[in-house]
Formats: C-alpha cells, sequence, structure tokens
C-alpha cells in the first residue's frame, strides 16, 4: 500500500480510500478488503444497486444463515454473503458521489444519547 491516500468515506463497518499514486481504490468493509480501479469500483457499484433484495430474502427465507444476499465472485468456491443493512451501508459506502441531505450516519449517534 503506498503512503499517499486520501480518504474518501467512512462508515460503521467500512473504509474508501483512494490511493494517488497507483490510482485505485481500497475498500475495506467488516471482514473483506478489495482493490479497485474506478471501472472495477463503478461496475461493483452498478451491481449493488440492481440487487433484489426482496427475492433474495423470499429464496433463502428457511436458510440457517442469517445473511441471505449472495455476491458472487469469480471464484467458484467462495460468495460473499450479506444481509439487507449491510447492503444498504456499502452502497452507502460507496455513494461518495453526492452529498445526500436528511440522512443519518453513525456519526451522528458517536454522542451518548440523553433521555431526559
Amino acid at each position: 500500500m503506498c503512503c499517499n491516500f486520501t480518504k474518501v468515506k467512512e462508515t460503521k463497518n467500512g473504509i474508501l480510500i483512494y490511493m494517488n499514486h497507483c490510482k485505485k481504490f481500497q475498500l475495506s468493509f467488516n471482514n473483506l478488503h478489495f482493490s479497485l480501479d474506478i471501472l472495477e469500483l463503478e461496475t461493483f457499484k452498478d451491481f449493488l444497486r440492481k440487487v433484489d433484495i426482496s427475492y433474495w430474502e423470499n429464496e433463502y427465507e428457511n436458510s440457517i444463515y442469517n445473511k441471505k444476499i449472495p455476491i458472487p465472485t469469480l471464484q467458484k468456491n467462495f460468495i460473499i454473503l450479506i444481509d439487507r443493512y449491510e447492503l444498504f451501508e456499502l452502497l452507502s459506502l460507496l455513494d461518495f458521489d453526492t452529498e445526500k441531505k436528511g440522512f443519518l450516519t453513525f456519526k451522528d449517534f458517536d454522542n451518548t444519547i440523553n433521555f431526559n
């Protein structure tokens, strides 16, 4: 990893950084880590946007696993499983082009809540 990088966006479970020297993005989310160029990043983002959450949750409603949304990989014996909340967070992490107003992020909850 080169030393010259820019933090693009961060969520509770992930971080997206841009490596200035090699022109790649490093995406870390939960226990996954990806190194992507801009085309790969946009393709991944487009794929995630097209995921039909209801379909996958219905398809695997009787699964023993809590996470029901599969993300295929090129390695035929390896599939990434996520749940709907992880998908939303991942999309939020990758959506750095526009600043959305009105949505809360994990940083909004960093302070202690005081119930009076």
